[in-house]
């Protein structure tokens, strides 16, 4: 029996090597940070529709996670609309 059986599936070399997921152009239906509320919270409508709350929660998420360090102000932006999804649509 191997040390991971029934253990941990991912260790920490397999995060750092593949990340939490590749982020497609156009997956947030014309999501951009830098707009305004209105037309991020349009967008995110869009994309709730489209692809499920679930889902656009996760890649908001992976969107703040990626620009924490190069872009903090926006990933403090993307973190509130990605609250304001779980607030809205995942009750």
């Amino acid at each position: 029996m191997t040390e991971t059986c029934g253990g941990r599936k991912h260790t920490r070399r397999y995060w750092k090597t593949h990340g939490i997921g590749e982020l497609k152009k156009g997956e947030l239906h014309g999501y951009h940070a830098s707009s305004s509320k209105t037309s991020r919270r349009k967008s995110l409508r869009k994309t709730v529709r489209s692809v499920g709350a679930l889902s656009t929660f996760r890649k908001l998420n992976a969107l703040a996670v990626y620009t924490k360090n190069s872009a903090p102000s926006k990933s403090k932006t993307i973190k509130t609309d990605r609250n304001w999804v779980k607030k809205t649509y995942m009750k």
